[in-house]
């Protein structure tokens, strides 16, 4: 039903309650209501309707006129939705403002933690890394660190969702190969790895299919560990392991790939 799409759109995204939501649409529809009205004409039940007509009011979606009964009008939706908007887009500016401040203070204070993390505890060379969101970020950190050289065999994830971070590095002058199965070159054509493919500044090749995709920073590798139904609900395995020795046999593979590869 519209009322009931209109009472979840409030709710949704104009912070209103379900029975604020509910009395909105009622005032919206009638024009002016008294509390017992609005119990009569809506679902707000009539010992919350003078609680919810003054918390509209207070919120800026009503205004009362006072008297033996009070009535209560609606703002007019363009006037209150648009100026919620306005005044959620400062609240939102306020809120980025606070993290960048947090996040800047948090790295300094973290700072001489970070640069004493290696004699403390040694060189961590191996780890589990689970779900797309920490798969991500993993990667991220990998191409934002690179000096040297990338390599990717990819199977359609890293190339269409890290293209900035890749184009990044190659711009900077890291050497970057990489190697895509056919199905998803499709999707690199609008990308910036296309364009600098295309300029010279990257290497790309195209192959079939590939059993084992991977990401080589320097000494740094990332592939993932293979499980369908991990894959189907974003929460595979990959590993990431940093040792020049492992890096090399990944390396052995990943020119396996390049050689039978086509050019883009």
């Amino acid at each position: 039903m519209v009322k009931d799409r209109m009472v979840e759109l409030l709710q949704d995204h104009f912070e209103l309650n379900l029975y604020e939501a509910r009395a909105y649409v009622a005032l919206v529809a009638f024009g002016v209501l008294t509390p017992a009205e609005l119990a009569s004409v809506s679902e707000v039940p009539a010992p919350r309707t003078y609680d919810v007509l003054r918390s509209l009011e207070k919120k800026g979606f009503a205004i009362s006129q006072p008297g033996k009964v009070n009535k209560y009008r609606p703002v007019h939706p363009k006037n209150i939705l648009e100026k919620f908007i306005e005044e959620w887009q400062e609240r939102v500016k306020e809120e980025l403002e606070l993290k960048r401040k947090a996040k800047n203070e948090l790295i300094e204070l973290m700072t001489p933690l970070i640069e004493t993390e290696i004699p403390k505890y040694g060189v961590e060379r191996v780890w589990v890394v689970r779900g797309i969101r920490n798969s991500t970020l993993k990667t991220r950190e990998m191409l934002e660190d690179v000096k040297k050289e990338i390599l990717l065999a990819d199977d359609g994830y890293i190339a269409i969702n890290l293209e900035e971070e890749i184009a990044q590095a190659a711009e900077k002058g890291v050497g970057v190969k990489i190697v895509v199965t056919r199905q998803i070159l499709p999707r690199l054509q609008a990308t910036k790895i296309m364009d600098l493919y295309k300029k010279g500044k990257i290497e790309l090749k195209i192959v079939e299919n590939m059993e084992l995709p991977m990401l080589i920073c320097d000494e740094e590798v990332f592939f993932a560990l293979e499980d369908m139904a991990a894959r189907y609900f974003n929460y595979e395995t990959q590993v990431w392991i940093k040792d020049f020795r492992v890096v090399n046999l990944f390396k052995g593979k990943f020119n396996e790939y390049w050689e039978k590869a086509e050019k883009a």
